[in-house]
């Protein structure tokens, strides 16, 4: 029963650990892929491969 309990406790630090990472790249992404002021045209091909790598990651 102990060794259940500290099974238990380590998937369940796993999971907040996982979730943590998941919010901070949750967060990443709406801060990257915000609409700049100036035309959508002018957005760096580079700003969407950068969003796009940080929503796959986030995927996984």
């Amino acid at each position: 029963m102990k060794n259940e309990i500290a099974d238990l406790r380590c998937t369940i630090a796993g999971l907040i650990a996982e979730n943590e990472r998941l919010k901070t790249a949750l967060r990443l992404i709406e801060i990257k892929s915000q609409l700049p002021e100036e035309s959508v045209d002018l957005v760096p091909v580079t700003a969407l491969y950068e969003i796009n790598l940080h929503a796959k990651e986030a995927l996984k």
